[in-house]
């Protein structure tokens, strides 16, 4: 059973967790799963038809995906450091007939993957401690020292300082992270 989401007229929100298998339609490309406060980036980011944007950290793609349900006819570009990872990227394209460049990339060093090229947006969800879903992966208090969080603040600002640089001016760029620590 699902009712509509209060915050995303697009989205509809299960009252209990069911595997994808169960629901309908879903290997057909009529649905995809992603959680409310990811699909909130995408009204901020507001991909415009024509625009060439990058998703940065992309894997495992549902925003990626999402980027293309807003704009079908955008140019975007699904970057991640992570090979494996973004086979998911490419299934999740597959399944719901989308078409997007998706490139295998250290966001701490685009002129490898992009050359000179400007992007009109940019989603760049940060690596971080993954804090903000110890809900979902409790296991995460357990893994997590204080030292990662000074390591990942340090890989956090090598990124942004890369990328920036790559943004169009008058560009939009959204900076996700679900860790809210200082």
């Amino acid at each position: 059973e699902a009712v509509g989401h209060p915050d995303y007229p697009d989205a509809i929100r299960l009252l209990s967790p069911s595997p994808v298998s169960t629901l309908p339609g879903f290997e057909l490309g009529w649905a995809t799963i992603q959680d409310a406060s990811a699909q909130g980036c995408i009204p901020f980011l507001q991909p415009q038809n024509g625009e060439f944007i990058l998703d940065l950290c992309a894997a495992p793609g549902g925003k990626t995906t999402h980027i293309l349900e807003a704009a079908p006819e955008a140019k975007v570009m699904a970057v991640d450091i992570d090979e494996n990872r973004l086979k998911r990227v490419h299934e999740n394209l597959a399944r719901l007939s989308q078409q997007a460049t998706v490139l295998t990339g250290d966001g701490r060093a685009p002129e490898k993957w992009c050359n000179d090229q400007q992007f009109d947006r940019i989603l760049l969800d940060a690596p971080c401690s993954a804090t903000g879903v110890i809900r979902r992966h409790p296991d995460i208090t357990w893994l997590r020292r204080n030292s990662d969080i000074a390591e990942l603040v340090l890989l956090q600002k090598e990124i942004i300082n890369a990328i920036w640089p790559r943004l169009k001016s008058g560009g939009t760029m959204v900076y996700a992270t679900c860790s809210i620590l200082p």
